[in-house]
């Protein structure tokens, strides 16, 4: 049933329904509801399912190099990231408005990719002082989905052009 509805989303249906999805499922729409609840349990863990399956593209950056190295490996890290889960992600959004699972499943992602930012940028943000906590804050917002989605969709940006747009304003902040 994630399946079915992950591929109606990646062919570009923007609002589907428990009875699309069953049927690409082949199964019955009293199945879908049956394990999910409805539409918006089903996003939820499609996101859930979509997102976990591409965490392995964030995997640890060592705190030593040149900082616009590590920089430039944690955007390409979350383009690919965010390439694969913008599409199940913006349908999520737009269907669940912010429903309370979505908005922990958003927020269990935030603080994983904000970990990412503090420890593979830990020695930049140690020379900020006082700052540091702020610094960590625009670095995350930055770098973020919400962000990528404005690259990407308001912007216009090829994943390339994000991906530079993305590494150039966080290396600004610790510049």
């Amino acid at each position: 049933m994630l399946d079915a509805l992950l591929a109606l989303i990646r062919e570009g249906a923007d609002q589907p329904t428990v009875p699309v999805v069953a049927a690409r499922a082949h199964v019955s729409a009293r199945i879908v509801y049956y394990h999910f609840g409805g539409i918006h349990e089903l996003l939820v863990a499609a996101v859930t399912f979509q997102s976990d399956r591409n965490r392995d593209l964030l995997f640890a950056i060592p705190p030593r190099g040149p900082s616009s190295l590590r920089i430039s490996a944690l955007c390409r890290q979350r383009r690919l990231y965010f390439e694969e889960i913008t599409p199940v992600l913006g349908t999520a959004l737009a269907k669940t408005q912010g429903q309370v699972g979505f908005r922990n499943l958003l927020a269990d992602d935030r603080t994983l990719l904000r970990d990412q930012l503090a420890r593979t940028l830990g020695p930049e943000l140690r020379t900020c002082g006082d700052r540091a906590p702020e610094t960590l804050d625009a670095l995350e917002h930055a770098t973020g989905w919400d962000t990528w989605r404005a690259l990407r969709h308001v912007s216009g940006h090829s994943p390339p052009a994000a991906e530079r747009v993305m590494a150039m304003t966080a290396a600004g902040l610790l510049a």
